[in-house]
């Protein structure tokens, strides 16, 4: 056997491949690029999340998004897919059941928090028009889309069919639970890929908290194109597992050495790098090659796709000796691909080869092919960059991912026990859900030179620009940019870095305070106006974190009412974290600077009053670099020095019931120690 393939044996684990779960984004052959990944977020942003579905304005929100993001579809498109968006038998535009004449009367012995559970999965179902291929399911569609449906008939309705087909064995509540599964399976590959979160990534009961994340946010609102890049930049951060995945059962073998155990940080880089050398990926060449591939042996597999291909039975024969079905459960991975080249595949139906991104098909007998060589090879050429830059960035992460990975999988097959690591967890998910503005202004640049069909070296920086103001005003908007000077030297500085291959070595600083000088701007404001001003300020500040942005009146005001209530004799202030006061400035004002609990940058941590504390500078160091089993005394000092008199488990009840806490930020306070898990559920409580 060749040296190769002898090493590449070697290095498999069980459980350890390219592999989310085991669904794909249905529909995708007949509903154009993304279509139903689009319509999917906003239903269930509007009927599991922002709870809008039943409003009149929420619809028309619904409608208008829709209908925007039609408008930027090719023309060729746009008649099928307004046909996807507003069907026959749910157009929202006007003709379809609202959500209260779906749900019906509701008996008074009813579980109301139950019985609306299962009506907003059913309205979701109805709006998607999913489920229902054959049998009992089928027959529960058909009456879904009367108009006498109401939930609370769904008993009925499978008793009719149980009546009717005697010989067939079917569970009642069991159906009833089922008919929705779609909807399950599809929330948990867009939760891995960061359009939500919770504190299981998508994989915990219908109680959990959950939130749409900052990228679900810009995805949410955005337009054909942009959904487009958003989709490309969330696959190409994708490491192979995320720390949240989990491993079936393992029986213990000497093949389960966990010591082997090790990931690919960029899955769909790899895809895009088998095909564009050897223009073919064949379905058993992915199940049991390129998806257990990881940062070592890659390369070695790239270029003797020849040697591989040709030992495949081999390696077959010693993964089979695993003895664990999901190692050979073909669909699982014919759909994982598919993920993976949703985007930038040219053979679906309801995009008339208008996909400019087009350049792989899938073939009869699940082999990928390559369409457009010349287009793979230039989308490639940035992507290869983009790699290169995401690597040396965030290696430190992924290495934790490895290890924490490695931990788990060692509990796995030796049976014993794990405790997750939530700092690593914590650090994944906030790498997972927001957007890096340098993989996201390098696909704008990508999206251009596609679409206007020219190389790299031809760029005119004027037309990217309008191109980018024209198509990508969301995106625009989330990376702050605002001025055309400021878009053409954001796009020209990657552009040129991309051609002169140093894209990765672009700096980049995280902003983990605000220290600035304080203007006194609101001196003649009584203290009673000024809580109120305060009270004001934080309701305006919270907004999506599309539209987020420092607002320094929150700061100023808290300052000036610190210092007109809660200063000394001296005008000096207390630090609301150690207590002790601090120093008086130039401008004979006290010295403060002023901690986001949730921190502004990090986590999306509002600027809101609740969320913020006035403390001395080394109290401030501290925050964020003191080792974690010295930091129960920093907290406790806030509780007891706070100026507001407002504890911090009150505070953080105060913004989860108004709304403002997303589940990452109630999460991220667990991870660094801010909460305990007992104070964590008298929250959610």
């Amino acid at each position: 056997m060749n040296n190769k393939i002898e090493e590449f044996i070697d290095g498999i684990t069980p459980s350890n491949y390219f592999i989310t779960k085991s669904m794909e984004i249905s529909k995708v052959s007949n509903s154009g690029t993304l279509w139903y990944t689009k319509k999917y977020l906003v239903l269930y942003d509007a009927i599991f999340l922002s709870k809008k579905i039943n409003t009149a304005e929420g619809i028309k929100e619904i409608k208008n998004n829709f209908e925007n993001y039609i408008s930027t579809l090719p023309e060729s498109q746009k008649e099928e897919a307004t046909a996807f968006f507003f069907p026959k038998h749910a157009d929202l535009r006007g003709d379809f059941r609202t959500y209260n004449e779906f749900a019906g009367i509701i008996s008074l012995d009813e579980d109301l928090h139950h019985y609306y559970s299962t009506v907003d999965k059913y309205y979701f179902v109805y709006l998607m028009n999913t489920g229902g291929q054959s049998g009992v399911k089928a027959y529960i569609k058909e009456k879904l889309y009367q108009d006498d449906f109401v939930v609370s008939n769904l008993t009925k309705i499978i008793n009719e069919y149980k009546e009717l087909y005697p010989e067939e064995n079917v569970d009642v509540r069991g159906t009833i639970n089922d008919y929705h599964a779609s909807l399950r399976n599809e929330r948990k590959i867009l939760f891995y890929y960061g359009y939500f979160h919770s504190r299981s990534n998508g994989a915990g009961n219908e109680n959990e908290f959950a939130s749409l994340t900052p990228i679900g946010e810009l995805a949410l609102k955005s337009n054909s194109k942009e959904f487009a890049i958003i989709w490309e930049h969330q696959k190409i951060k994708l490491i192979s597992q995320p720390v949240t995945i989990e491993f079936p059962s393992i029986t213990e073998s000497n093949r389960c050495d966990y010591k082997k155990f090790k990931l690919n940080y960029s899955p769909y880089i790899s895809i895009l790098k088998c095909l564009a050398y050897n223009n073919k990926i064949g379905p058993r060449f992915y199940d049991r090659i390129l998806a257990r591939t990881n940062n070592d042996n890659i390369e070695d597999v790239l270029e003797n796709y020849d040697l591989f291909n040709e030992n495949i039975g081999i390696i077959e024969a010693y993964i089979q000796g695993f003895n664990l079905r999901s190692e050979f459960k073909n669909e699982d991975f014919e759909k994982e691909i598919k993920k993976y080249l949703l985007g930038i595949r040219s053979d679906l139906d309801k995009d008339y080869n208008d996909n400019y991104l087009g350049c792989v098909s899938s073939s009869r007998n699940n082999e990928w092919i390559v369409t457009d060589s010349d287009k793979l090879h230039k989308i490639l050429n940035i992507y290869n960059q983009i790699e290169k830059y995401k690597i040396k960035r965030y290696i430190s992460l992924f290495q934790d991912c490895e290890i924490e990975l490695r931990n788990k999988y060692l509990s796995v097959y030796s049976a014993g026990t794990y405790n997750m690591n939530h700092r690593v967890k914590m650090a994944w998910d906030l790498y997972n859900i927001k957007k890096d503005n340098v993989i996201v202004l390098s696909l704008i640049v990508t999206d251009y030179l596609m679409y206007s069909n020219i190389n790299l070296e031809n760029i005119n920086y004027i037309t990217l620009y309008e191109y980018t103001k024209l198509n990508f005003v969301s995106v625009l908007k989330s990376l702050n940019l605002k001025t055309k000077r400021d878009i053409i030297n954001a796009l020209k500085n990657v552009a040129e870095r991309i051609k002169n291959n140093s894209l990765e070595d672009i700096e980049y600083i995280e902003d983990y305070s605000i220290e600035r000088r304080y203007v006194n701007r609101y001196s003649e404001i009584n203290s009673d106006d000024l809580l109120r001003r305060i009270y004001e300020v934080s309701a305006e500040n919270v907004r999506p974190t599309l539209e987020r942005k420092r607002d320094g009146r929150i700061i100023d005001l808290l300052h000036t009412y610190y210092l007109t209530n809660c200063s000394d004799e001296n005008h000096l202030i207390k630090c609301e974290c150690c207590g002790e006061t601090t120093f008086i400035k130039n401008n004979d004002e006290p010295y403060l600077e002023y901690h986001h609990l949730i921190p502004f940058s990090i986590a999306d941590g509002p600027d809101h009053y609740e969320n913020i504390f006035g403390i001395c500078a080394m109290c401030h160091r501290k925050m964020h670099s003191i080792k974690d089993c010295y930091k129960d005394e920093l907290y406790d000092g806030f509780d007891v020095n706070n100026h507001l008199h407002i504890n911090i488990l009150e505070r953080l009840k105060n913004l989860y019931t108004q709304h403002i806490l997303k589940s990452y930020q109630l999460e991220y306070a667990l991870s660094e120690y801010i909460i305990n898990e007992k104070e964590y559920n008298l929250i959610l409580a």
